[in-house]
């Protein structure tokens, strides 16, 4: 009875090993194989870089505790802004601000997340309020002098602005 109770036992931790989930190295490796093939193509097919996305994420989600997950999302979050996917880049910039408060990343995310309400949704009213908040939460960031610029400049055609900076420069 006591040999069977362990040999049960053991069967069900190595079952349980098998079992616990992706393999960190793996999962890194695919990942650099990936931006290896995205890298090196002129023009790299929206697939790739999908699948370059969902590996990004995938690692932080499976390894949400490791340093490299919170670079891996910034890097899908700027994937999906190159795949026009902005509403998925907002989230993923979104996850960074939540989950990583503390990070050097959630400033970049912050600010991301306003530049892309701003730039791609043209969202003028909601992009104002983020670059405020930025501005606020990260007054000497390496980004606050841009998101002061984009800020004052908010919903100014190139036109507009070529004007501005003839009148300053006379």
């Amino acid at each position: 009875m006591m040999i069977k109770s362990t040999v049960l036992l053991i069967f069900v931790a190595l079952f349980a090993a098998c079992q616990s989930g992706p393999d960190k190295n793996d999962l890194a490796e695919n990942i650099k194989s990936l931006q290896k093939a995205v890298g090196e193509a002129a023009q790299p097919a929206p697939d790739q870089v999908e699948a370059l996305q969902n590996a990004l994420v995938g690692y932080a989600e499976a390894f949400p505790k490791d340093s490299l997950s919170v670079r891996y999302l910034s890097k899908a979050g700027e994937t999906a802004r190159l795949l026009r996917q902005f509403d998925k880049a907002l989230e993923i910039f979104g996850k960074i601000e939540q989950d990583y408060p503390n990070n050097k990343e959630a400033a970049a995310a912050m600010f991301m997340t306003a530049f892309t309400l701003d730039n791609d949704l043209k969202k003028m009213d909601e992009a104002k309020t983020a670059y405020e908040a930025f501005l606020k939460k990260y007054p000497n960031d390496e980004f606050a002098d841009d998101a002061q610029f984009l800020l004052n400049n908010l919903g100014k055609s190139p036109e507009e602005l070529i004007r501005e900076f003839e009148k300053n420069a006379k």
